[in-house]
């Protein structure tokens, strides 16, 4: 059996192959770091995995494609810096890869923060639904800190939707807005620590667009009704992947990546 390699040290300035790569018919067997990054960068609209797949059965799943021979060790590595799993062939079907699938997401109607008026504007929110690449998003700026939240605008790199299968995790937050995500969603709380939706309780405090507290009132459970929305900002640094959704700061698609693979919580303080 091939030694399968999970840390995300070993992720680190890993080469992203190019955007213009030509992508095969059909997925490879094996499937080297050009082929899944084709598969994955221009996944079609609307076909996220309806299923959640939570860390343990993903990194499980990608095990059985490394060690049947399936991905390429640059494939791998690709495919765990981006977070998406390989998802094989249900038996009795020969072993070979029929998808690869990413994870988590907001509800389609999330108001989210896509511009910051100067001299007193106002700011702009759109449904998290109208986003897309080369969208604007704000995120916090690279001199920021929980203590002093600032913003900057960047441009959304990639974005994944697609049905859900499990309930949302509903926020009643006290500033009188509503937050829907999935369970892995990335959450920062006001100790500037980023743990996944599932892990909030109530009592437990967000952070404001403006650095303000911003408590958890309630959490209750809830059906989607519609597909559901994440995206990457493609920012090189960490806070460059903290945006901000119903007033609060929340992690992109990158920063669940990242969170699920560590297992525990990311600290913003660091």
């Amino acid at each position: 059996m091939r030694q399968l390699l999970l840390t995300s040290a070993a992720l680190i300035g890993l080469w992203a192959p190019s955007a213009h790569a030509a992508c095969p018919p059909a997925i490879p067997n094996p499937a080297d770091q050009n082929a899944v990054f084709c598969f994955t960068e221009n996944k079609p609209i609307g076909t996220r995995c309806a299923t959640a797949i939570d860390p343990a059965t993903c990194d499980n799943l990608n095990a059985i494609a490394w060690n049947g021979g399936l991905l390429t060790a640059d494939g791998l590595a690709y495919l765990q810096q981006i977070g998406f799993c390989a998802v094989p062939l249900p038996p009795p079907l020969p072993l070979a890869i029929l998808d690869f699938c990413p994870r988590g997401c907001f509800a389609a109607d999330t108001q989210i923060l896509s511009e910051v008026k100067s001299a007193g504007g106002g700011a702009s929110y759109v449904p998290a639904s109208s986003v897309a690449p080369n969208s604007p998003v704000m995120t916090m700026a690279d001199d920021a800190s929980i203590g002093g939240v600032s913003l900057a605008q960047h441009s959304v790199k990639r974005i994944v939707l697609g049905p859900e299968d499990l309930d949302l995790f509903v926020f009643a937050l006290s500033n009188g807005r509503t937050l829907r995500v999935t369970q892995h969603h990335p959450m920062v709380l006001d100790d500037g620590s980023i743990i996944e939706a599932r892990k909030v309780s109530p009592g437990m405090s967000f952070v404001g667009v403006d650095g303000a507290t911003v408590s958890v009132a309630a959490i209750t459970r809830e059906a989607p009704t519609a597909d559901v929305f994440n995206f990457d900002t493609g920012s090189s640094t960490l806070l460059g992947h903290i945006i901000v959704a119903e007033g609060v700061l929340v992690g992109d698609l990158k920063i669940q990546n990242d969170l699920e693979s560590e297992q525990a919580s990311i600290d913003l303080r660091r």
